[in-house]
């Protein structure tokens, strides 16, 4: 057989590499004969493994477990393999000073991305501190030094659960925080969701690496070509909601028909993640298909503003009444990024066209053989 030229990533030709590249090029609004080259050099500079410092202020670590648990993509092996992840206080080898050493060294540098996990406590400043800083002192110093800053989670993007009324600790998301420092108009690529999505962090990175810029965002520092539509265009409850057939109370008839969840407090109509494309646990569930209601956890203050959480959000038309947002084009561009974000982390482990366990253990199977 006639030899094919190989591309950097093991077991995969370059011709079937630049065949995923235009696929992950649409995902992120490229088009044209040179998107595919372009995404191509981006993942090419992946080998080179740029920095990245990872912050952990007020948070609970979901992020980092959601990325790091993640099968479908795997992005710890994409991180672990691909990305120079010089610092995270939770994973990261060193300790001590020779891990603030790493963090120095990155930061100086100026050549690097900051992913920040969890809100900035204002109020008690010392109620987070880092090898004697705050997460202020540490969070204003590394955003002005970094190529690119991303929020991951609500926590980072809005201050989180402990900025619920009466919200002591003054924790405020990254964007507010530096707004308040006197950074009139900060570039901070927000990313939402209790915890942050690990398919949304592969996204906005590649964006990023390929692009060299922002992404275009929504009012609140989202990207919107990942949150430009509401959970409620593309769940799979909607044809429900439309034909007017609601669960009324939990575990009625509604309930076992699978009908729509609003008047039980679904929050999908003012929610705007991609909650229901992406999904999570490997792409098999998200909370609606699972039988709950959308909380809104990727909307400001929705811990006050969405509670109670099982009572229907107000002002919400119903059948006969509906404006519904456009859906089209975004469909088909939100279906792309789980289908890019798979290949990234595929190909990046070397299991491109393998598979990958499933709930369970690595067989694919859980104990007892239950799926």
């Amino acid at each position: 057989m006639e030899h094919e030229e190989m591309s950097l990533i093991p077991g995969l030709s370059r011709r079937d590499f630049l065949k995923s590249c235009g696929v992950l090029a649409s995902v992120i609004g490229l088009s044209g004969p040179m998107a595919a080259p372009r995404v191509a050099k981006a993942l090419e500079q992946l080998a080179k493994r740029p920095a990245i410092v990872w912050s952990c202020f007020q948070e609970c670590l979901g992020c980092s477990v959601n990325l790091l648990q993640s099968r479908k993509p795997n992005p710890a092996n994409l991180i672990l393999k691909q990305i120079s992840l010089n610092y995270h206080e939770a994973v990261m080898a060193p300790a001590g000073s020779q891990a603030e050493k790493s963090f120095r060294e990155t930061v100086d540098s100026k050549d690097f991305y900051y992913i920040v996990e969890g809100g900035i406590a204002t109020g008690i400043p010392n109620a987070c501190t880092i090898s004697g800083k705050t997460s202020m002192e540490i969070c204003k110093d590394t955003y002005q030094k970094a190529k690119a800053t991303i929020a991951i989670g609500t926590c980072a993007c809005y201050g989180g659960i402990q900025a619920a009324a009466p919200n002591p600790s003054g924790s405020k998301g990254v964007t507010d925080f530096l707004k308040s420092e006197g950074i009139s108009n900060p570039t901070v690529i927000n990313s939402p969701r209790c915890p942050g999505n690990a398919d949304d962090t592969v996204a906005i990175l590649l964006y990023v690496l390929v692009k060299k810029a922002l992404p275009e965002l929504d009012s609140q520092g989202r990207p919107t070509f990942l949150f430009g539509q509401l959970v409620h265009d593309n769940c799979e409850r909607r044809g429900h909601f439309d034909a007017g057939e609601f669960v009324e109370v939990f575990g009625d008839a509604g309930s076992e028909k699978g009908w729509c969840l609003y008047k039980v407090g679904c929050k999908g109509p003012v929610a705007y993640a991609p909650c229901p494309v992406t999904r999570w646990n490997g792409d098999i569930s998200w909370p609606v298909m699972a039988g709950g209601p959308c909380i809104g956890c990727s909307e400001p203050d929705f811990w006050d503003k969405q509670s109670p959480f099982y009572e229907k959000a107000p002002g919400i038309k119903l059948p006969g009444d509906i404006t519904p947002t456009q859906v089209g084009v975004g469909l088909g561009a939100l279906t792309a990024v789980g289908i890019g974000a798979h290949f990234i982390g595929q190909a990046a482990t070397g299991r491109l066209g393998k598979g990958g366990p499933q709930e369970g253990d690595e067989t694919g199977s859980d104990e007892g053989g239950k799926r």
